[in-house]
């Protein structure tokens, strides 16, 4: 299977997943707008889908796939097997303390994570009931990081891909039949949270057996590759997932500003996230393996060319996606969230946070390829360090902006750490010896930069026209939303085939998976 194949076959279910998150996050505004619930559910979900997003999409998979994969080349597979079983074991060991800790403290967790609810109020005893079911999410997301990474090093990327999609149809379906039993329809997504985990866990447990890998409990004594892969694992995750904790920093702050200011993150996250999500992941993920192999065969050349077509891969679809973010926020925001209980009130305030948002997305996809790159090479300090001048930067703009752009100014914060994440991770990248940003590479993203100008520059000259629509709201509103996207893309395909900026594409669908 070629590399660009993988890319599309993991990317699509994303995609598909994305779309249904839409569906998702559109029904959760219109049921619970930008008020208490919807500010509660907000940072109670974070919460527990911070060490998902972590292992699930980051140190998990960079942390034993490679150990899994040389292992089952190298000892064959029922050293492989052992390995895997092994690793299951300690893991539930691992996830039921860790479990047991959060409930029994999430009270105080919250204290401090929400500092800015007062303790005995409404709105934070609501916290704790839903923040405790949505956090029994996190024991789940392990195991669905365990069973997704032995399917993709066998190249069966689809179904752990496609496994996501039972989150938000859980949570869909909860709208239903929530208000039927609880006080709000937040109390039944969070069940629905807790129930998607312990469903997708099963689909890929199965999927892991038809594969002839029938994992299980192994009490036997630890291989060298387990205590490589936790010690790995601990470092590599805060590396790979260290902007998570940013998130962590992000919700705290929020918790401290006025009602409805967690929820206009949260929906702008999601909208920002989408391009990230399906590119980012998808590539991310198809990128290790072939990347790995090539650096364990001592192939620099291969290694190189491969890391090279990932950045240019990552920025020819996250500029683009930048510039339609930032600088058509309202009438975006407006298109999804504007209806029901999130009225154009809550869209005005919202649409500043997705452009803040937006800013940062062509800085986390080249994050990803360069810590893609550096767990390759097992070196999981150079992403740690990243990522702790990520958490620090992030303190300080969030000290800086806060006071005079409340919500936004924590968006925009995010943003540029993940610059200086990103351009940390280019400084050091010498170190490896192996690869490097070559001039042409550095040509070629200059482009892609002139091509997103020209595209920037038909969004001005459109909106001139499509500003009386926006204001309208509705169907007029979409349509010219819709058509000034339209042109847009079209300026960014004609100019990229102008200046050749899509011939490398050629390149990547020779790779092998």
């Amino acid at each position: 299977m070629s590399l660009i194949r993988t890319v599309a076959t993991v990317g699509g279910w994303t995609l598909v997943y994305r779309l249904s998150s839409f569906l998702r996050d559109i029904l959760q505004a219109k049921y619970l707008g930008a008020g208490m619930f919807a500010d509660v559910f907000a940072l109670a979900f974070k919460f527990a889908n911070i060490l998902r997003k972590i292992f699930a999409e980051g140190a998990f998979n960079a942390s034993f796939l490679p150990i899994f994969s040389n292992a089952l080349k190298d000892k064959g597979e029922a050293e492989a097997k052992k390995l895997a079983s092994q690793t299951l074991t300690f893991l539930v060991f691992l996830v039921s303390f860790l479990m047991i800790l959060c409930l029994i403290f999430f009270r105080e967790i919250m204290s401090v994570y929400c500092a800015g609810f007062e303790p005995g109020s409404e709105k934070f005893e609501h916290l704790i009931v839903i923040g405790r079911i949505c956090s029994s999410y996190i024991g789940a997301s392990f195991l669905v990081a365990l069973f997704g990474g032995i399917l993709n090093t066998f190249n069966r990327f689809a179904m752990p891909a496609a496994a996501q999609l039972v989150l938000n149809i859980a949570v869909v379906l909860a709208f239903f039949v929530g208000p039927l039993w609880f006080p709000s329809v937040a109390y039944t997504m969070a069940w629905a949270t807790f129930f998607a985990g312990l469903i997708q866990f099963l689909i890929l447990w199965v999927n892991v057996s038809l594969c002839g890998m029938n994992v299980g409990f192994n009490f036997s004594s630890p291989m060298p590759e387990v205590k490589m892969f936790f010690k790995k694992l601990l470092s590599g995750a805060v590396g790979a997932g260290v902007w998570q904790l940013n998130v962590v920093i992000d919700f705290g702050v929020l918790a401290l500003l006025p009602t409805g200011a967690a929820s206009y993150f949260y929906y702008t996250d999601h909208v920002n996230q989408f391009p990230l999500g399906i590119l980012g992941i998808a590539f991310s993920t198809a990128l290790l393996p072939p990347l790995t192999r090539a650096i364990h065969a001592k192939d620099n050349v291969t290694a190189q060319k491969q890391m090279s077509l990932g950045l240019l891969f990552a920025f020819l679809f996250t500029l683009p996606a930048a510039v339609i973010l930032m600088f058509l926020s309202e009438p975006i925001t407006g298109a999804i969230y504007g209806r029901g209980n999130f009225t154009a009130e809550h869209v005005a305030a919202a649409a500043p946070a997705l452009a803040a948002f937006a800013f940062g997305l062509p800085s986390y996809m080249m994050t990803k390829v360069f810590s893609t790159t550096f767990f390759a090479h097992k070196d999981t300090k150079t992403p740690l360090i990243g990522g702790m001048l990520s958490i620090v930067s992030n303190l300080v703009f969030i000290w800086m902006l806060v006071p005079f752009m409340k919500h936004v100014g924590i968006a925009l914060a995010t943003s540029l750490s993940a610059w200086c994440n990103g351009l940390y991770l280019i400084a050091k990248l010498p170190t490896l010896h192996t690869v490097k940003v070559d001039r042409n590479t550095i040509i070629e993203c200059l482009k892609q930069l002139l091509i997103s100008a020209l595209m920037f520059g038909s969004i001005y000259f459109m909106n001139t026209f499509a500003d009386t629509y926006y204001v309208q709201g509705g169907i007029a509103r979409n349509c010219a939303l819709l058509a000034v996207i339209f042109v847009s893309l079209m300026v960014f395909l004609i100019a990229g085939k102008l200046f050749g900026s899509f011939k490398f594409l050629k390149e990547i669908e020779s790779i092998k998976d």
